[in-house]
């Protein structure tokens, strides 16, 4: 924009110039050739423009678009190799995974049937203490021993009728060798284990 308001101010100047020279009378005198070239040349100062900071502007930009798509490609180089390695490796690993954690869960299940098991079992042999205990009296015994010393003595056949005992029907108890079954035992294995422990 400098260059064309200077461009104006010369062509202005020049045009002022000859003005006066027609106007002032001088001996100067042109042909019309010589006139329309001068007139053409100024004209053609405001075609030339300058573009050099467009150009590096432009340039710049250029090379900031190839930069951002140079790392867009790695990227996706990047989301490739991990795309085939988690189809080639990591997928078939979860698969295989997924199967073990299957029998992981049956045995869970199995070790939930056997808790409860136990807990029952638990359960009716801790009822039959608690049944035995108020029977027998186990609680009350030591002062009915007291009490006997101080008591008249009774009949043999009250004696006869308390001391019968109630018939004990022990509960069904699980078996852990029905639902653990114990290691298996090597006898090469143990001697040569006792071998080296005696060294």
């Amino acid at each position: 924009m400098a260059d064309m308001s200077t461009d104006r101010q010369s062509l202005s100047q020049s045009q002022n110039s000859l003005n006066s020279s027609i106007i002032s009378g001088d001996n100067v005198t042109k042909t019309n050739d010589e006139i329309t070239s001068e007139i053409a040349s100024e004209f053609c100062k405001f075609l030339n423009f300058n573009v050099e900071k467009e150009e590096t502007k432009f340039n710049d930009s250029v090379e900031m678009m190839l930069t951002k798509l140079d790392e867009f490609f790695s990227l996706v180089d990047m989301i490739r190799s991990d795309t085939s390695l988690c189809l080639t490796t990591t997928l078939p690993q979860i698969q295989e995974k997924c199967a073990e954690m299957e029998f992981i869960f049956d045995k869970i299940d199995k070790l939930e049937v056997f808790v409860n098991m136990v807990k029952d079992c638990v359960a009716a042999t801790e009822d039959k203490v608690n049944k035995a205990e108020n029977e027998l009296g186990a609680i009350g015994g030591l002062v009915k021993k007291l009490t006997s010393f101080v008591s008249l003595k009774k009949s043999p056949l009250q004696a006869a009728s308390k001391g019968k005992k109630p018939e004990y029907i022990p509960p069904e108890i699980f078996s852990t060798e029905d639902y653990l079954s114990p290691p298996a035992f090597n006898a090469t294995q143990s001697t040569e284990e006792f071998g080296h422990s005696s060294q």
